[in-house]
Order: structure tokens, then C-alpha cells, then sequence
């Protein structure tokens, strides 16, 4: 059962433009940040869906008490942990506005986000558009540091389906991307509740291939917190069996697809293999199979040289002095301006 604690009446006349989706599960530390970015907006015709995945912490109470203070917000709470794509998809089935975007619990937006890129969108004349995400580490901006990269383009671009499989170093990024999608544009499309792992990426891989446009901006509005890299943050095995169980369903539930799309899922299946591989090592190391990892290692022998890549990237993120720096103006998200962005990503923010 579903419990919508704060309800806004809807009329003619306060429909939300956009309506944001922001799962939740025990984020106590940041969903005040987080729902307070989003109500920040420039653009006030918002509606806010904050979506509970039966939360231990304190988050819940956080949330009902911005909520009893901005109508605009309005939390649903799941009686039972079911993942992200389940907690997205009861909000999704609330949504009213004319597009939609998803913020994550713990991350941050630009007060002026939703409203650049809603007018991107409409001179692109697209049915969804993202941006790139800067890298937001132990509450410190990583100066110039986003998830794409120099992948990024410097002028609006348009994706497909193409683009997320690709053998490239940047397309399995792609699905954490954020964009804002015109909601008629889905077609009652949802998430896939039987998988924890890669969800995003399966949910925008159909957008596309059921015949959804989408364009990606050089710019970054968007501050994405990231976990460093280490052995204690690894995706498990079963995760990588699940996505590659997702893209087998693909290449059936879409078997008229074009020959270079169809070869494209094909290259990247095999390549899902290489992360099966390691991921596998890891465990072994972790569970002192040392055996089972020396056997791996002899039948998979590039897996050394990544291992000691992981090795060497720890070592240096324990003794290397702090180079990034926080934002130039207030820590409220409210405060800052394109200004404060435009420095933090200057090679991308035009």
C-alpha cells in the first residue's frame, strides 16, 4: 500500500510544468540539500514527488517537515524496500506535469536547471534532453570534474540508442544521466522493477528505441555525488548477470532492429563480460578464495593490471592533498549563480 501524506489539488491554473521524481532511500544526511535545490528553482511550476523506498532513517521526517512548509512537494511512502526502479515508478504514476525529471536523494541542482533546459529542449524541439553531471566528492566540487568529460559536446547534440551501447569509453556512462523527458513522450513507459543495476540505462535505451528524441547540452547543471573508487564499492557478479540479462531481452523484445544497432548490443554484451570477470575477482579477494582468484587471474590475465589500477588509485587518493575546491559563493544551493558554475566547468559552460 502507498501512502501520499501530502496532497496538492491540481487545477487548470497551478498544473506543474515539470514534475521531478526524486527516489529515496536513507538519505537523511542530504535530502534537505537535495529537496531544497529542487524547490529552489527558478521555475516555481514544479511538482515534487518525493518517492520512499521504506526508509529506516530519518529522511521520511526530514521530508514531511519541508513538506508541511512548500505544498509543491509531496512524499510517498512504500511499505516495503523494492529498489529505485519501483520507488521512480509510483511516482511516475502520480506525475502530472507536462515533463519530467529525476533528481536523486542525495544530489544537487542549479536553481536555474530545469529552467535552461526546459528552453534547450524547446529550441532543440526534442522530447528529452540531459545535461553532463560535475562530480560533487565528500561535499567538495571536484573543479572542473563531470562524468563525461571531454566526451561532452560543445554544442547540443543529439543521442540515440547507438550512442549508449557504443564501444566507447563514455557510452556506459550515459545511463546516469539525468534528463528532463516530455512525459507524453514516454508512452506509459516504466522502469524495470526486477533489476537494481543499470535501470537508467535500460529505461532510456527504450525511450529511444520506441522512437524518443533526446539531445545532450555541453553544459552541467547538475552536482552528482560519487562514492571513490575502492574495493568496498564494487558492483557484485549477480549485477552484471542482471544487465546482461536485460540487454538478452532487448535484442528479443527488439528483434527488427537495424543491423549496426543490433551489432552494437551484441559488441556491448561481450564487452559486459570483461566487468563480469573482475567483479568476480573481487569477490574471491574478498571472501579469501584465493584459489578460485589465482585460477581467474590465469585464465584472465589482463585482470592483474586492473587490479593494481584499483590498488594504485586508493594509494593516491589516501596521500595526495586535497586539489578541488568548494563553490566560490554560499554552500545554499539557492545562492549560487550560472557564474559559480560556469567557473566550476568553464571548459563546458558557454
Amino acid at each position: 500500500m502507498l501512502r501520499l501524506k501530502t496532497e496538492v489539488k491540481v487545477t487548470a491554473l497551478d498544473k506543474p510544468t515539470i514534475s521531478v521524481i526524486m527516489a529515496n532511500y536513507n538519505a537523511a544526511e542530504h535530502i534537505a540539500a537535495a529537496l531544497k535545490s529542487v524547490l529552489a528553482q527558478s521555475l516555481s511550476q514544479i511538482e515534487v514527488l518525493l518517492s520512499d523506498d521504506a526508509s529506516t532513517d530519518a529522511s521520511i521526517a526530514i521530508a514531511h517537515q519541508i513538506a508541511a512548509q512548500d505544498p509543491r512537494l509531496k512524499v510517498i511512502e512504500g511499505d516495503s524496500n523494492a529498489g529505485p526502479a519501483t520507488a521512480r515508478n509510483r511516482a511516475l504514476d502520480l506525475a502530472t506535469g507536462d515533463w519530467v525529471a529525476v533528481v536523486d536523494s542525495d544530489d544537487i541542482i542549479h536553481p536555474q536547471r530545469l529552467e535552461r533546459m526546459l528552453e534547450a529542449a524547446r529550441a532543440c524541439g526534442t522530447d528529452a534532453i540531459a545535461d553532463d553531471l560535475t562530480y560533487l566528492v565528500d561535499n567538495t566540487v571536484e573543479n572542473g570534474s563531470t562524468l563525461l568529460g571531454a566526451a561532452c559536446p560543445t554544442t547540443p547534440q543529439e543521442v540515440t540508442a547507438k550512442t549508449f551501447v557504443a564501444d566507447t569509453d563514455y557510452a556506459p556512462k550515459m545511463g546516469y544521466l539525468k534528463p528532463i523527458i516530455k512525459r507524453d513522450a514516454l508512452h506509459g513507459l516504466r522502469y524495470r522493477e526486477d533489476i537494481r543495476i543499470g535501470e537508467d540505462h535500460d529505461f532510456y535505451v527504450r525511450f529511444l528505441l520506441n522512437g524518443g528524441r533526446m539531445h545532450l547540452l555541453p553544459q552541467s547543471y547538475y552536482l552528482y555525488r560519487r562514492n571513490v573508487h575502492s574495493l568496498s564499492h564494487r558492483l557484485h557478479p549477480n549485477d552484471i548477470k542482471a544487465m546482461i540479462r536485460v540487454q538478452d531481452d532487448l535484442l528479443i523484445s527488439y528483434s527488427d532492429l537495424p543491423k549496426d544497432i543490433r551489432a552494437a548490443f551484441l559488441a556491448r554484451r561481450v564487452a559486459l563480460h570483461r566487468p563480469l570477470a573482475f567483479e568476480t575477482l573481487v569477490q574471491q579477494i574478498k571472501s579469501r578464495r584465493l584459489g578460485s582468484a589465482i585460477t581467474n587471474i590465469l585464465h584472465h590475465p589482463a585482470l592483474l593490471g586492473q587490479l593494481a589500477g584499483v590498488a594504485k588509485d586508493r594509494l593516491v587518493r589516501r596521500i595526495k592533498p586535497a586539489t578541488t575546491q568548494p563553490p566560490k559563493t554560499s554552500t545554499d544551493p539557492s545562492q549560487w549563480t550560472l557564474q559559480d558554475w560556469a567557473e566550476l566547468s568553464a571548459s563546458r559552460v558557454s
